[in-house]
């Protein structure tokens, strides 16, 4: 058995707004979510840029929500107002049949952690966890020492009392994107009819962003202010953290047409594959992304010549972006000078487990509307980076057939989806 699979709703949570909407109108215009930005209680942490949900508007919009007083991380409110913009934009609630039809598939990352939580464990003698057990009950609530790490997908199936799969990935930078893949792949096979996919992530917090530059994945530079994002370009020195929250409903070809849903767009492939190269670096030649890429468009049936965009990973650290741009090559050969290849990143920032699904959605839009969204602040093109990355600050308007999203994580871990559009 092989169904269809269509994209019948979309939410999202960015740095952009708080909806879709915002989230399109934002990439298509070139407007960026990266701003000035420091921990909380820290006035000279080496990142001085980030690309935050603005909270204060957040609240305001979700505060009323029945759910807001349940402990939980930031990272999973994000995530949860995303699902139930998607679920509410599909309309799967009118879904007929078996409740047990419909599941959820979610990708986040590292638990958010307070640091004052982290003291808690602190003596004369130094850290001891048996202290930090006995004063449970004095720990942040909303923190991820408090709450499980598929706390979001488990939040998802109760709150629209779903009772089919359940699933959580933790695939650094690629779990949003496996989650996809895997919830597309269900559908395909017949095992559900419906899954709400996608993932929620915020980094933005002292103990992991300390982690993350102790890898030394931020840029730390300050010469272009609010705009050292730049996939691509030379003068590119890291990734700028992000947060939020994206959600697809996913729904096989005969339920979405027996309820009269609207459908966005069609995917129709989705591969993953290893480095197994280094925990903190890309293959240099980009074979995982290679073969990622390779896998998806196998399993779409479409050839190289189909694909008009690509959705980049496009982190704009020194690694990762001629290493992708390798990868494309290998697989597109002569194609890969056509192809519109555009980096997110450069406007979302990097929201890392999340990461895949604001693009994925923006891989949707760009097949649906055919707009293809700039790859801002690309302005002096590293040689090795020597494709159309869509250089500007406007999308450009041509017709998508078919476009892939790539999302590539620590750890060599990769995916990639295959979008086509609707006929």
């Amino acid at each position: 058995m092989s169904e269809r699979v269509f994209v019948t709703g979309l939410g999202a949570v960015t740095g952009l707004g708080l909806d879709v909407a915002a989230l399109w109108q934002g990439l298509c215009q070139g407007r960026s979510a990266i701003r000035r930005w420091q921990p909380e209680g820290v006035s000279d942490f080496p990142v001085r840029y980030a690309a935050p949900v603005d909270w204060n508007a957040f609240q305001c919009a979700y505060r009323s929500a029945f759910w807001w007083q349940t402990p939980m991380e930031r990272r999973s409110r994000f995530g949860l107002a995303a699902a139930e913009q998607a679920v509410n934009d599909a309309g799967l609630t009118l879904l007929a049949g078996d409740e047990r039809r419909l599941g959820v598939a979610i990708g986040s990352g590292a638990p958010e952690r307070d640091p004052s939580d982290l003291l808690l464990a602190l003596g004369s003698d130094g850290p001891d966890w048996q202290r930090l057990y006995r004063r449970f009950a004095e720990l942040n609530p909303n923190s991820g020492l408090v709450n499980g790490n598929d706390q979001l997908a488990t939040l998802i199936a109760r709150r629209f009392d779903l009772a089919g799969p359940v699933l959580h990935f933790s695939t650094p930078c690629a779990g949003a994107a496996h989650a996809i893949g895997h919830g597309f792949r269900m559908i395909r096979r017949g095992e559900v009819d419906a899954m709400v996919v996608g993932g929620a992530d915020s980094v933005l917090n002292l103990p992991t962003m300390i982690g993350l530059l102790l890898l030394g994945a931020p840029s730390i530079a300050e010469k272009y202010g609010d705009t050292l994002c730049r996939p691509f370009d030379r003068d590119r020195s890291g990734l700028v953290a992000a947060e939020g929250g994206a959600v697809l409903v996913l729904e096989s070809e005969r339920s979405a047409l027996e309820r009269g849903a609207r459908v966005y767009a069609e995917i129709v492939g989705f591969g993953s594959a290893m480095d197994a190269y280094c925990i903190t670096a890309p293959h240099p030649e980009g074979r995982g992304a290679a073969l990622a890429m390779q896998r998806a468009l196998r399993d779409a049936q479409l050839t190289p010549d189909d694909i008009d965009h690509i959705n980049a990973h496009g982190t704009s650290t020194p690694l990762n972006d001629p290493a992708e741009t390798l990868a494309i090559r290998q697989v597109f050969g002569d194609c890969a000078g056509r192809i519109a290849i555009s980096s997110n990143k450069s406007m979302l920032g990097h929201l890392i487990a999340a990461a895949g699904a604001p693009e994925c959605i923006a891989t949707v839009l760009a097949v649906r509307d055919g707009r293809v969204p700039p790859t801002l602040n690309l302005s002096q093109p590293d040689e090795t980076c020597d494709l159309d990355y869509v250089p500007g600050s406007s999308a450009r308007a041509m017709p998508v057939r078919a476009a892939l999203c790539n999302s590539f994580g620590f750890g060599g871990l990769n995916a990639c989806i295959a979008v086509q559009r609707h006929a």
